[in-house]
């Protein structure tokens, strides 16, 4: 017998013509989380030299400007409007608590000398709570605990200023003149870089300085702008194979390049604009690869790859004060291993909580799945 309409839930709104309702689950950038992250994680463990840790961050540079960009497209379509509010909601029960108790938890056992680690300052700490420590001359200190937050400072600018600029103009242009708009500013930041390695002594905080990194995270906000695979609207453009492989061969290019004025200068630039193809290859979800990514392992540890990028120096400082003669092999595996016990205590006790506590607050708002998450959930 069919219910009277009065107690009939309402019907979700229709999504506009040629965008999703809500932002879809992706499993295989899940897969390319995990991937950036272990390529962070092995040149911590001190292979460095062979491993380029520096494009692991570019990597979560690119997928956070991508993700940031479409979610806030979808949400101004299928709401009209964008929420700063539920946005700053969101980062902030996101990023805040799994930060600040691991670094409650790295400080402590700093404090009680667990740690192979240099001298601690308490102005450089105070850095890392604020999300400057990538601008360290602000403090005078470098002298940071081991819990690397340069690259998520930067990200936290991004995130105080974008969402504003989409809201108010960004949003409302037209696609392709918005990714242009974005662009503008990555060759801005490109010859701002240009410019410190001419000017500066020392050039090397071209690296870790929100206005000479911030256009790996603009290059991905140009392909959540224009060509988006995600937005059918956009009709996006699906690379072939061989596209894929002679953007690689670019990436590959600026890393065999040695030299400190070209890594400091153009890689960046050269980098994060190749990350479009393969991008926007795996997005379209077809081939072995995406199937590879979206493969249970590396979605767990894309899940997880926040927590295990705040924890795995801190893991790595104790195994080597407890076993400083360690070769990198078993450096790795020993680290590995309570870094992903770490990893597992802060899903269950600190982010799937706060995933809830989201969903509560903002149940007015259209959904906004974590990667991974809709695995499990489906988002309210």
């Amino acid at each position: 017998m069919t219910p009277p309409a009065a107690t009939m839930p309402p019907a979700p709104e229709p999504a506009p013509a040629g965008y999703p309702r809500a932002m879809p689950y992706l499993p295989q950038l899940d897969g390319v989380r995990a991937l950036a992250v272990l390529i962070v994680f092995a040149a911590h463990c001190g292979y460095s030299h062979v491993v380029p840790g520096g494009f692991g961050v570019t990597v979560f540079f690119f997928l956070s400007g991508y993700l940031i960009t479409t979610l806030l497209r979808i949400e101004r379509a299928a709401a009209g409007t964008v929420s700063l509010r539920a946005f700053y909601i969101r980062r902030a029960l996101r990023i805040l608590p799994p930060l600040y108790l691991t670094l409650a938890i790295v400080g402590a056992l700093y404090a009680a000398g667990l740690l192979d680690w240099m001298p601690v300052e308490p102005a450089a700490v105070l850095g890392q709570v604020t999300f400057l420590t990538n601008y360290p001359g602000l403090f005078g200190t470098e002298a940071v605990l081991p819990v690397p937050l340069w690259s998520l400072a930067i990200e936290e600018h991004f995130y105080l200023v974008f969402p504003v600029v989409f809201a108010l103009w960004l949003g409302r242009a037209r696609p392709r003149r918005a990714a242009l708009a974005c662009l503008a500013v990555c060759v801005l930041v490109l010859g701002i870089r240009g410019l410190n390695v001419w000017r500066l002594a020392d050039y090397s905080l071209n690296y870790s300085w929100t206005h000479t990194r911030i256009d790996a995270i603009l290059f991905g906000c140009c392909l959540g702008l224009w060509n988006n695979p995600v937005i059918p609207a956009d009709r996006a453009w699906r690379p072939r194979a061989w596209h894929v492989g002679l953007s690689l061969a670019v990436i590959l290019g600026t890393l065999a390049v040695r030299d400190p004025a070209f890594r400091e200068s153009l890689r960046y630039t050269l980098q994060s604009a190749a990350l479009f193809v393969p991008f926007a290859y795996l997005l379209h979800g077809a081939g072995p690869v995406v199937r590879l990514l979206a493969s249970r392992p590396l979605r767990q540890l894309g899940l997880w790859s926040y927590s295990f990028y705040l924890a795995h120096a801190a893991a790595v400082a104790l195994v080597l004060h407890v076993a400083p003669g360690l070769s990198r092999p078993a450096l790795m595996l020993a680290a590995f291993l309570p870094t992903l016990a770490w990893c597992w205590a802060m899903s269950a006790l600190v982010e799937r909580p706060c995933a809830r506590l989201r969903r509560r607050l903002l149940a007015d708002r259209p959904p906004e799945p974590a990667l991974g998450e809709a695995a499990r959930i489906t988002p309210a």
